[in-house]
């Protein structure tokens, strides 16, 4: 039979893990995200090309020699919650279908594949379900989105298709998305790559209909088990290297941060698997060891991708940037500002957020202190119960490092109070990374290396200690930077530290001056701290690095099939490609381009941390704890919160105008009601469902003992017993892989993207008066330097939600996800709830009484405003999972 392509010119909506290539739609195609009436609009995706009108393809009905007769019978579908019935005597029947799909290249030659349906109700002598007849599809196809009518043969005596077998005959990889058959109304949900039957002996896609295992129709549970078995690479070769096309999911450490055959000051710890640098597990890649250090793996070339399954590969690999190499630091803050718009050179960067409404006001004391709880990080501030403030790093080790903060520096700002009565009456808060940078600090400072220099800036650094007072109006007051250093003899004397207070607030005019004291450089000081404690600890290690074994562990255990992989998958998105491009031009050493000339990873070039940055997160890990970030107990943890976890709209707020607060505990809620009506539709029976659940023991158990493996010991883990445990971890997962990575992630550029408001490197001694006078030149001249600003700006410019990426609750096959329409109903009023947040979000900042939703700068909290607003083009929406 002849079938024509279907092109139109609509954007379309990639499936979860579908390729990032232009696209093409066919007219009444209905594979749209799910928005409820009256919804919030987004970005389109970007304008598609259409494939070529004279295209066809053909479909024939394959006949083999031999085939198993069936007699009349009658057929019921056997798949639990599926809408679809069918009863009828049992003839072949052609079933008319629709095949959409997709191809990164202009393919030279046609299409070829096989399709073969798969009963879910009728086994074969092997325990698997009876294949139907083979259909050949030959097509001729152009790059991007296509859409094929197809038509299969179906034995109505097999019952009804639980799958569908894919070979591809053609010379290309082809990404198919979504296969519906009309009659009856089946749908596999698809989103994979099928390479040539070489690579891919066949490709297995079941329906959408979800079970766990032990519900599985029995003709399906073989084909179940052989598909994890396949992702998990058992029976292949374990020193085989993975090629491309491998679908194998698997752990390895991090030892692939370094380049020791390139350089011995590239060389650099392993993390994970040992008591000294415990860190979550990363996807093994398999490439061979190095010559230099066995240990250690060798390094991709820059100009290919590392390896991930190909499921996971959304689209082309990253290359490593090449910027401008400018030398020295910024004379002046209108030349930072020259930097900005679309006249600028050598690169018209767009202006941050925070000097776009007002070019002064990030001068104030009051905006430093608001970007604690609304800007890029505002998850370090704490309340303080003791003063004065202590450490926690081993005397014997350290010496004493306790605060030297008293309360002479901080009583005549507290409005007439004494620190007990602040402490008393909730009033006294604290962002302390001492004794996080502390232990790397004399390192750092002897930055760079003399192999190095040239490739990283000079670092003088302090570790910080903030303290607030809150305010009758919710803003916060800074009282006293602590700035501390290892004394100069030995460690184990202690820490030398001064303690530079403010002088009077700075008014408005004067923000505009050229003049800067020593309590300007304190605070650069301070946001140097937190930008790469929120860099390396609260957004790579919380998101990307937290999220990537249960990633891995989901495939290996969790079958496409399982009603908790169907949940969390849109959540895991793009994590694993992210990642394994982090690893390979971000957060490592660095490597050779092709030609020799070298490229220092951008991390450690552009934080103050340098090499020592990875290593330092593995140290935070060592007191990770997976419970506590679930939001409420989070905010309980930093004391900014009381009451019942379980109960987040009756938490109370110490700080009540507290933007990433407020706005994250209503997507909490929203999250935690979608999770729970979900999982009661496939637990019903209880904690016993859950605790007899075997794919999801086997998964919660590696995520334990082998994804997060150095911790397994740990006394926090969730039992996963019981209903309450497996919603409580799944709100988790979609609020760290969503809303909690905006949080953290998506203001970068917003604020850092401004050097002198966020720098991320320090350099030249502190002045020892802390009511010194400095000149614009001299403040900027211990700040960011002009290359690392260059590559800051460039790595953070772009918008982070990119164009046509699914946002939070939107699924782009949404009709078709899932047959049980308790979930589709389930997720639609988790998106009414999602719209009501952010029409939420749009009045908060616009009430002028809430000081700390837009403050002196201007710029309204928008990380956590849920959906895009085509009236701001810098609101994207929150994405599924962490795309970025």
């Amino acid at each position: 039979m002849q079938m024509q392509i279907r092109h139109s010119s609509r954007p379309c909506a990639r499936g979860p893990h579908a390729p990032s290539v232009t696209c093409t739609r066919a007219p009444g195609w209905t594979a749209k995200m799910l928005r409820p009436a009256g919804a919030l609009g987004r970005r389109d995706g970007q304008r598609p090309t259409l494939v070529p009108s004279a295209a066809r393809s053909q479909l024939k009905i394959l006949h083999p020699n031999t085939s198993t007769s069936h007699g009349a019978t009658t057929a019921t579908r056997a798949v639990a919650g599926s809408d679809v019935q069918t009863t009828s005597t049992a003839t072949s029947a052609r079933v008319q279908g629709k095949l959409l799909l997709q191809s990164s290249d202009s393919p030279s030659s046609p299409l070829r594949l096989s399709l073969q349906l798969v009963s879910a109700t009728v086994a074969g002598s092997d325990g698997s379900g009876v294949r139907g007849e083979a259909a050949a599809l030959d097509a001729v196809i152009s790059s991007g989105e296509t859409e094929l009518d197809v038509e299969l043969l179906w034995d109505e005596a097999l019952g009804a298709p639980g799958a569908v077998l894919v070979t591809n005959n053609s010379d290309f990889p082809v990404y198919l998305q979504l296969l519906s058959l009309s009659s009856p109304a089946v749908h596999f949900v698809c989103n994979g790559w099928v390479y040539p039957v070489g690579k891919h002996p066949y490709r297995l896609f079941f329906t959408n209909d979800a079970y766990v295992k032990e519900k599985t129709p029995p003709a399906l549970l073989k084909d179940r088990e052989d598909e994890l078995r396949l992702l998990r690479g058992e029976g292949a070769p374990a020193d085989k290297p993975l090629q491309k096309w491998d679908r194998v999911y698997d752990y390895a450490l991090y030892n692939d941060l370094g380049n020791p055959d390139l350089r011995k000051d590239l060389a650099r710890p392993v993390l994970g698997g040992s008591e000294e640098y415990p860190y979550p597990r990363r996807t093994r890649t398999s490439r061979p060891p190095s010559k230099a250090d066995p240990a250690s793996e060798t390094r991709a070339s820059l100009e290919e991708g590392i390896y991930i399954p190909c499921d996971e590969r959304t689209g082309p690999v990253a290359k490593a940037p090449s910027l401008p190499k400018l030398d020295g630091h910024f004379g002046s803050l209108a030349e930072v500002h020259g930097l900005f718009g679309s006249n600028a050179k050598p690169i018209p960067f767009p202006f941050p957020q925070v000097i776009s409404a007002n070019r002064t006001a990030w001068r104030t004391d009051e905006e430093f202190a608001r970007q604690t709880l609304a800007g890029t990080n505002p998850l370090s501030i704490e309340l303080v119960t003791d003063f004065p403030l202590t450490s926690k790093l081993d005397r014997a080790v350290y010496g004493d490092q306790d605060s030297k903060i008293a309360k002479e520096h901080i009583e005549k700002n507290l409005g007439n109070m004494t620190v007990a009565q602040a402490i008393e009456k909730d009033r006294l808060y604290v962002v302390d990374h001492h004794d996080w940078v502390m232990p790397y600090l004399k390192r750092i400072n002897e930055l760079p290396g003399a192999e190095e220099k040239g490739e990283i800036s000079q670092r003088k650094s302090y570790a910080t200690r903030t303290l607030f007072f809150l305010q009758d109006d919710s803003t916060l007051k800074p009282l006293a930077i602590e700035l501390s250093s290892p004394h100069p003899k030995d460690e184990r004397l202690g820490a030398t530290s001064t303690v530079y207070t403010p002088p009077d607030e700075l008014k408005a005019g004067d923000a505009a001056s050229d003049t800067f004291t020593a309590w300007d450089l304190a605070k650069a000081h301070a946001a140097s701290n937190d930008a790469c404690k929120n860099n390396y600890v609260l957004h790579w290690l919380r998101t990307h690095a937290t999220m990537e074994p249960l990633v891995i562990a989901a495939n290996r255990q969790l079958s496409v099939l399982h009603p908790i992989h169907r949940l969390l998958k849109p959540h895991f998105r793009n994590t694993l490609d992210t990642n394994s491009t982090a690893r390979h031009i971000v957060i490592g050493s660095g490597d050779e381009r092709q030609g020799g000339a070298f490229y220092r990873n951008m991390h450690e070039v552009n934080f103050f941390t340098g090499k020592y940055g990875m290593e330092m997160s593995s140290k935070a890990y060592a007191s990770f704890n997976f419970t506590e970030l679930a939001f409420p107990n989070e905010l309980i943890k930093r004391g900014v919160a009381r009451g019942d976890p379980k109960k987040p709209e009756e938490l109370e707020l110490l700080i009540k105008d507290y933007p990433y607060a407020v706005d994250g505990l209503e997507i909490w809620t929203a999250i935690k009601e979608w999770v729970t009506d979900y999982c009661a539709i496939y637990y019903a029976d209880g904690d016993g469902a859950v605790a007899g659940d075997s794919e999801l023991q086997a998964w919660w158990s590696e995520v334990r003992n082998v994804g997060h493996g150095d911790l397994r010991d740990a006394p926090w883990w969730p039992a996963m017993d019981s209903v309450d445990d497996l919603v409580e971890t799944c709100a988790t997962i979609i609020w760290l892989g969503s809303a909690y990575h905006s949080a953290v992630s998506f203001g970068q550029y917003g604020y850092n993207g401004f050097v002198p408001n966020r720098p991320t490197i320090t350099s030249g001694e502190m002045p020892a008066d802390a009511k010194a006078v400095v000149t614009e030149a001299e403040f900027l001249g211990r700040i960011t330097p002009k290359t690392e600003a260059f590559g800051l700006m460039a790595l953070t410019m772009n918008p982070p939600v990119k164009p046509g990426e699914p946002l939070m609750g939107e699924r782009p096959d949404t009709e078709r996800w899932t047959s049980e329409q308790r979930a589709a109903k389930a997720l639609l009023e988790f998106n009414a709830k999602l719209d009501a947040v952010a029409e939420a979000v749009k009045k908060r900042n616009a009430d002028g009484a809430l000081r700390n939703r837009n403050g002196p700068v201007e710029v309204p909290y928008t990380l956590l405003a849920p959906r895009a607003d085509p009236a701001a083009p810098h609101v994207g929406g929150i994405p599924n999972s962490i795309a970025v």
